[in-house]
């Protein structure tokens, strides 16, 4: 009797890891499955912002037209609203937001304009009102008023016209190039 109780429980024991084991294979193929799945499709990442509004897409060497929008205001707010005190903080702001083969240009401008400003006591505010995005093109197209002060003095406010190009890298944008378009009247 003893015998058979330990003859039961063996088979018990061999069947559970019978069983096991067949899930275990059956886990790897699954998973094997999902991998290969994963691999064969493009994929896009959508960025939920934190105030309520449409997802950014980002994503196969394309990222859509609001984020675009999003970026390229913000990258020229970032270059144009400069004071001397701010030129440190709007330099690295711009190296962090530009492409890594157009970083010393544009750092250099930045350098170029605050020094500028410096010697003059200029401070500038760029206000964007209208931002178009060409998605197939990676560029962006931001109208708005530039303000300039001497001092604490205004002394122009302008309307501008800019176009931003850019370049995505394995799922991150940069800014290529910053260029003043024909004036505005």
């Amino acid at each position: 009797m003893k015998r058979e109780l330990m003859e039961t429980e063996r088979r018990r024991v061999r069947d559970g890891r019978a069983a096991l084991a067949v899930l275990l294979g059956l886990s790897l193929l699954a998973n094997l499955a999902l991998g290969v799945g994963l691999a064969s499709v493009e994929r896009t990442t959508v960025l939920v912002p934190a105030v309520a509004g449409p997802a950014w897409e980002v994503g196969g060497g394309r990222a859509g037209a609001r984020y675009l929008e999003d970026v390229g205001r913000t990258v020229a707010v970032t270059l144009l609203t400069l004071t001397p005190e701010n030129a440190g903080l709007a330099r690295e702001a711009v190296a962090r937001m530009s492409h890594p083969s157009a970083r010393g240009a544009i750092g250099a401008w930045v350098a170029a304009e605050a020094a500028r400003m410096k010697g003059r006591d200029l401070s500038t505010a760029f206000y964007p009102g209208r931002v178009e995005a060409d998605p197939a093109e990676l560029a962006v197209f931001v109208s708005g008023e530039l303000v300039t002060w001497i001092g604490r003095e205004r002394v122009s406010r302008e309307r501008k016209r800019y176009r931003l190009t850019f370049r995505l890298d394995a799922g991150r944008i940069g800014l290529l190039r910053f260029e003043e378009m024909e004036d505005m009247k």
